[in-house]
């Protein structure tokens, strides 16, 4: 008996993982395209402003957030003070953060290719605009000044130097590296509840 009833909990719990993969599907299938490289504007008050008064060991969301002007300093601080700087930040919950943010779509897309991951920010990133991006277990911004020159910004390792100085601080054999894109279309109510808001 107690065997039957252990082999009907796997079943159901195998079941659970099926439905929860099918339902990611469906979630997915329903939402519009990312196909647009998300670009922000930055100034150098941004920059300027940042004020780090916590050492937090997993605050990188956190960082790029305040640099792109979407947390103020206090409100930034209060997340490095709780668990979310510690714990860090999900691939969903950022894509969720961005999407509550503007209204349309995003995702954070990855490859393993570094050159690919380069030429994207080269040939599609504007100057005075910043690009959120990544790679497995940390995220950072990297941005185009005026002049056309493409810097890394990181807050958390004190870093903004030109990306071909110190590509080699991002560029790891074993890595995935990651960029944030947006859909066009604004989401509707409809594809906002299937993600989870409450609209």
């Amino acid at each position: 008996m107690p065997h039957s009833i252990k082999n009907t909990s796997k079943t159901r719990n195998t079941q659970k993982k099926r439905s929860k993969v099918i339902w990611k599907a469906r979630v997915k299938n329903s939402l519009p395209d990312c196909n647009d490289l998300s670009q922000f504007q930055i100034n150098d008050e941004n920059i300027q402003s940042f004020r780090r008064y916590i050492n937090s060991p997993m605050d990188c969301v956190i960082n790029a957030l305040q640099l792109m002007g979407l947390l103020d300093t206090v409100t930034s601080n209060l997340f490095r003070i709780s668990c979310v700087g510690t714990n860090g930040f999900e691939k969903d919950q950022i894509e969720k953060i961005f999407i509550l943010y503007k209204g349309v779509n995003f995702e954070f897309k990855s490859t393993t290719n570094f050159n690919e991951f380069l030429n994207l920010i080269e040939t599609k990133l504007l100057p005075g605009n910043v690009v959120f991006a990544g790679y497995t277990g940390h995220v950072f911004i990297i941005g185009r000044l005026l002049n056309g020159n493409i810097m890394y910004i990181d807050p958390q390792i004190n870093k903004f130097c030109d990306i071909k100085t110190c590509q080699n601080l991002i560029m790891h054999e074993s890595k995935s590296y990651y960029l944030l894109f947006n859909s066009e279309k604004k989401l509707t109510i409809d594809q906002l509840n299937i993600i989870g808001f409450v609209v």
